[in-house]
């Protein structure tokens, strides 16, 4: 009832609020959390290397977490996790929603999942969002299935996917939409690290994947075969599908458009406008503390691509890209580089650099290309714009007892040449008890007359067991305009037994333009939703998560922005669940 209510109000129902719509990246990272969420991982089972599937999570103490339960046996509960030494309270908080203790296997397994959510703009009609998944594992065959409508698509689901995998001893056959994950992402998109996260912790070591979110880039649709022998796997691939594309008066192409999130820019004439046929290859030799491997994929489309700056991207109908990889793990150091080229000609490498210390962790991560440079299922598929690029980003965090200190710095990928560096930020932490504090002090750039200033303190307390309270103050300012942005936010989150309640109030004040404020709130079942406003508003929010039974879950969200006048918004998802 709740569902077809809220369905009803998203094609016939008051104006609403908008959001400011997120980048690929961006929605790429909140589907993976909210995967991560709705799917748990095992505190049993689960390696160090899975338990990094969890961003933010210290690599040191997701190996102490794997000794501790190692010495003892087994954890009994998910509280126990408050006795290994390096887990604070504010640790243990941020770990819990993604962790589950696990019963005796299961003949079968499956879940289904369907959430709808409802907008809208002041000026404009109400604009539904619908999400529905579903995924079946028996014995050696796993089935999934996706339908998904973004706001605003005239349509009833714009994005549509399937696909089966079977396990015949060492070989793992998949059919139907998946995704390829070789190296550092160059030549196929999905690197190594996002495997467990998107597919369970028993498949961190696959190269190929069922696609189960819209936002996993260029998917690939046909079949693949992937082997292990020993320490050696080899796979193949083969796909045709239709790809999104802006095209030139002339109807040639000038550029694809990443599946799942739509670029508005893009007509109705534009979807499904090009057919991509590809083959692709790949191998890799993996020891204890060392990795070598090669990928390599071959693109033909019915189109001629022809951007406006032709002279320095790709042109014509086919392209081929092709990269070696390595890895190399000693102690406290986790090393992984690529090198590819494509026939454009240009050439491309990346390297991720990662160190852990019982308090000190860093990362490093390089990604560089020539502007000819082009693989259509790799991390960079943009042709418009291009120019020699550098994508980069670093960490580097201190950690003791209750306190601890973290620097950190990214590019946005394919921005301005001005944009170096996209952002950088200073937080600081401590903790004392049942009490926490954070500050954070940061400086966005984007163009030149976009650059950003922003500052925000948090302030947590837990009360019990099960009540936790966050004060939220966050300063924005641009740097060359006479514009400022303020938030003062107050979220709870209740635990009632089987339920849990979240609630936030807050007051968002802009002055001039150019500015955006964005608050996180508690979700129904989920990691919420990513409120935001560029005028200023007062809101409200609620969101309820219950448990009946041992496989239903439901939960339901409702708010509402006054600015200036009161407008709402509401989502509600039903999950079956048998793990």
């Amino acid at each position: 009832m709740a569902l077809a209510l809220l369905l009803l109000l998203g094609q016939f129902g008051p104006e609403l609020f908008p959001e400011s719509p997120a980048t690929e990246g961006d929605a790429a990272m909140q589907e993976q959390v909210e995967r991560l969420l709705e799917r748990h991982i095992d505190l049993n089972r689960a390696s160090a290397t899975d338990l990094l599937v969890i961003p933010w999570l210290n690599p040191f103490l997701a190996y102490r977490i794997v000794a501790v339960r190692e010495s003892v046996g087994r954890f009994e509960s998910v509280e126990q996790l408050r006795q290994v030494p390096g887990v604070t309270g504010e640790t243990f908080e941020a770990m819990r929603p993604f962790l589950r203790i696990g019963s005796r296997q299961r003949a079968w397994a499956g879940s289904v999942i369907s959430r709808v959510g409802t907008d809208s703009i002041q000026a404009g009609a109400a604009r539904s969002r619908l999400f529905n998944r579903l995924e079946f594992q028996s014995g050696r065959v796993r089935v999934a299935a996706l339908a998904e409508k973004d706001r605003g698509e005239t349509s009833a689901f714009d994005f549509l996917s399937a696909g089966t995998e079977l396990r015949l001893g060492r070989a793992r056959v998949t059919l139907g939409d998946f995704t390829a994950g070789l190296g550092q992402g160059l030549v196929f998109s999905a690197p190594q690290w996002r495997s467990s996260l998107l597919n369970g912790t028993d498949r961190a070591n696959q190269t190929t994947r069922l696609a189960t979110s819209a936002v996993e880039g260029s998917y690939l649709r046909g079949g693949a075969a992937e082997v292990k022998v020993g320490r050696w796997n080899v796979s193949a691939l083969g796909s045709y599908a239709g790809r999104d594309a802006r095209l030139n008066e002339d109807g040639t192409v000038e550029r694809l458009v990443g599946s799942g999130v739509h670029d508005d820019s893009v007509a109705l004439a534009g979807r499904n406008a090009v057919r991509e046929g590809t083959v692709g290859f790949g191998a890799g030799y993996h020891s204890n503390r060392a990795g070598v491997g090669l990928a390599a994929g071959y693109s033909k489309y019915n189109r001629v691509f022809a951007p406006a700056d032709s002279s320095s991207s790709f042109v014509g109908r086919e392209v081929l890209a092709a990269g070696v990889n390595a890895e190399f793990k000693l102690v406290h150091y986790e090393l992984g580089v690529e090198m590819a080229g494509s026939s454009g000609p240009g050439l491309a490498a990346a390297l991720e650099l990662n160190g852990d210390w019982s308090d000190f962790d860093a990362r490093v991560s390089l990604r560089g290309r020539q502007a000819r440079f082009f693989a259509p299922h790799g991390r960079w598929s943009s042709l418009t714009g291009t120019a020699d690029r550098l994508d980069a980003s670093g960490r580097l965090a201190w950690h003791r007892g209750g306190s601890g200190v973290a620097v950190s710095g990214n590019t946005y990928r394919d921005f301005e040449l001005d944009s170096v560096p996209a952002k950088l930020e200073l937080r600081l932490g401590q903790e004392l008890g049942r009490l926490n504090a954070a500050l954070t002090l940061g400086a966005r750039y984007r163009a030149e007359l976009e650059r950003q200033r922003t500052t925000k303190v948090e302030l947590g307390a837990r009360v019990g067991q099960a009540t936790n309270m966050r004060l939220i103050m966050a300063d924005v300012y641009p740097e060359k305009r006479m514009s400022r942005g303020t938030m003062v936010a107050l979220l709870l989150t209740q635990g009632l037994g089987r339920a849990e309640l979240g609630l936030t109030a807050a007051r968002l004040a802009i002055n001039g333009s150019g500015v955006t404020m964005y608050l996180s709130e508690p979700g129904a079942g989920r990691i919420g939703s990513s409120y935001s406003t560029g005028i200023s508003a007062w809101r409200l929010s609620a969101g309820c998560g219950v448990r009946i039974g041992e496989w239903l879950r439901l939960g339901l969200k409702a708010g509402c922005a006054w600015k200036p006048q009161p407008v709402l918004d509401g989502a509600a998802q039903l999950e079956l669940e048998k793990r």
